[in-house]
């Protein structure tokens, strides 16, 4: 962001201790606002999982408190590939029926039973999401997303658990890229609802720029009226005491002296 001309035009003419003040002060209004925007598309997943994604439109209810619980486990040892099949089986029969929580626990098993999935990583941050646990999903959906960075509904998830803790941009970002890999109708009403918030804010940032270089034009312009009142006070101060000084040249015995004092003439020889 430059500064205006109108306002560089205004500090150049301060004293330089006002000056430095000044730009010191159009610094740090510049690092606090950041425009940038990126939104990248990315492939098509080929992950496929036998799941009912349009469950996926219930929205979160976030609770602050259950929040910042305890994280459910993930993956360390096992490769037990049947039992984690029938417990992706069992969670997905609980998810679909709506039991969340018991959905989580079936899910916690199928993770923790052998190598997971993106597909069931994201599965289980869905889950997380429903019982209000997006920061729970937000981490579910980022391991997902390393194991495969074009899984949709990772990105779906991920941006719909960052809606809900109103974590627009990265909510919009999220959404746009999923998107562009799997349209699904309830992503986009969410996708619409987080860019009219970021309009808002990008708005407001506006608003809060322009009301800053307002005050920092006033500021210099009352520094600057203060400068030369203080300059004219001066050379009015100045001139007052030049007035006050008395005319020597017209005091009494200060001229010529003609014919010499009296008493001073020829003395007698």
């Amino acid at each position: 962001m430059d500064t205006p001309q109108e306002i560089v035009d205004i500090i150049n003419k301060l004293e330089d201790g006002d000056k430095a003040t000044l730009n010191s002060y159009i610094d740090e209004l510049k690092s606090k606002i950041n425009f940038d925007e990126e939104v990248k598309e990315e492939p098509m997943e080929e992950e496929v999982e036998g799941e009912n994604d349009k469950e996926e439109e219930e929205e979160a209810v976030v609770d602050d408190e259950e929040d910042v619980g305890p994280l459910p486990p993930m993956y360390e040892s096992g490769d037990d590939m049947d039992k984690a099949t029938t417990y992706k089986m069992e969670a997905s029969d609980l998810k679909s029926a709506g039991d969340y929580q018991s959905a989580l626990e079936k899910y916690n098993l199928a993770v923790t039973t052998a190598p997971p999935s993106a597909l069931l990583l994201a599965n289980r941050g869905d889950v997380l999401y429903r019982l209000g646990q997006c920061k729970a999903a937000v981490r579910d959906c980022d391991v997902a997303l390393e194991k495969n960075p074009d899984s949709a509904k990772a990105l779906r998830i991920r941006g719909k658990a960052y809606k809900s803790l109103g974590e627009y941009e990265k909510s919009r970002k999220d959404l746009s890229a999923s998107q562009a890999i799997d349209y699904d109708d309830g992503a986009a009403e969410d996708l619409k609802f987080v860019s009219e918030k970021m309009k808002e804010i990008e708005s407001e940032k506006v608003k809060k720029k322009l009301e800053e270089e307002e005050k920092l034009r006033k500021r210099a312009e009352e520094i600057k009226k203060a400068q030369e009142e203080a300059r004219r006070e001066a050379e009015e101060e100045a001139a007052s005491r030049e007035n006050a000084m008395p005319d020597m040249s017209g005091m009494p015995g200060m001229g010529g002296m003609p014919g010499g004092m009296p008493g001073m003439g020829g003395m007698p020889g």
